[in-house]
């Protein structure tokens, strides 16, 4: 029993992480040219099966100040609340990412960040370096792809935190794929829409798109939209992100 115990809880663990390794993607069209430290915006997450809202929450994104990566700015990019690597805790995940991020670069969020510290706030935090997600993405055979292009109508004016925006809209094809050993390959496919405004900080206004998870020969379909809340500036904290504990794939299996 002691020996299939730890075996249980490590089989458990891949599983987790085959499908959490993916789950950035989705962040990825907020990461183009990135805003300056002490910038937040908050949005409405809407989970949506068979025409119906079955839940709803609400995601906050911020910037704070970073460091010098290489003989460039980096910033931290922050998205909460989410869950990582199998956490039962949903708590704040920090990017490191460069400050000038274009469209290309952000569609590959995982493998162009510096550094990726999950703040738990149970657990306590941890930091993953650029090897540590390199060998994650290696285990897992993760291999993406990801695709903005413009839509029809080119415009279209969307309401959001009680306003209206002027909105270029646009086409979102999106997919990963994660293929390790012992764990079932898992393709996870997103089509939709992103209503992008320079005039909001991280410049989308809405998402919707419809997330098809594929697993063996189980199938599941769900629509997710994301609608700006409210956004602004304040001054950013003065003391640095805690990073935490190093990455280790041990302390997930026995103390996640």
């Amino acid at each position: 029993m002691t020996i299939n115990k730890p075996m249980r809880r490590l089989v458990s663990l891949l599983l987790l992480l085959a499908g959490a390794i993916s789950s950035p993607a989705q962040w990825q069209i907020f990461a183009e040219k990135l805003p300056k430290p002490g910038t937040w915006a908050r949005y409405q997450y809407e989970t949506i099966r068979d025409g119906k809202v079955v839940s709803k929450s609400e995601l906050s994104l911020s910037i704070r100040s970073g460091m010098d990566v290489g003989g460039k700015p980096h910033v931290w990019f922050n998205v909460e609340p989410v869950g990582w690597l199998g956490s039962r805790e949903q708590a704040p995940l920090r990017l490191l990412l460069s400050t000038d991020m274009d469209r290309e670069r952000a569609g590959r969020l995982i493998e162009n960040s510096q550094e990726i510290v999950f703040s738990n706030p149970v657990k306590g935090a941890y930091h993953m370096t650029r090897e540590d997600i390199a060998w994650v993405s290696k285990w897992a055979n993760l291999t993406y792809a990801s695709e903005l292009s413009a839509d029809t109508p080119a415009q279209e004016t969307i309401e959001a935190g009680g306003k209206p925006f002027v909105c270029e809209r646009m086409k979102m094809l999106a997919s990963t794929v994660t293929d390790p050993p012992v764990v079932p390959k898992q393709t996870i496919e997103f089509k939709g829409t992103v209503w992008r405004s320079d005039a909001t900080p991280f410049g989308v206004v809405r998402a919707e798109w419809l997330e098809k998870t594929t697993k063996k020969d189980r199938n599941r379909e769900e629509t997710r939209r994301l609608t700006l809340l409210a956004s602004g500036w304040e001054t950013p904290p003065a003391e640095p992100v805690d990073r935490g504990k190093d990455f280790s794939v041990w302390r997930l299996i026995f103390g996640r």
